[in-house]
């Protein structure tokens, strides 16, 4: 079982010394980011009633 513990771990540590992996994750997190944003724009901004113009001519 320690063998398998052992390359466990030098496998996580590849993966992070490989700057690849590290911008494909980044890229990953700006992009789920970026959705989740738009969404809690969407959601803001569609509980906003529609500005209506009152004409004061008229009245």
């Amino acid at each position: 079982m320690d063998i398998q513990a052992k390359n466990r771990q030098v496998w996580k540590d590849e993966y992070w010394l490989n700057p690849w992996d590290e911008g494909a994750l980044a890229i990953i997190f700006l992009f789920i980011t970026m959705v989740m944003l738009l969404i809690l724009l969407a959601v803001t901004f569609g509980n906003f009633p529609l500005f209506k113009r009152d004409d004061c001519e008229d009245q």
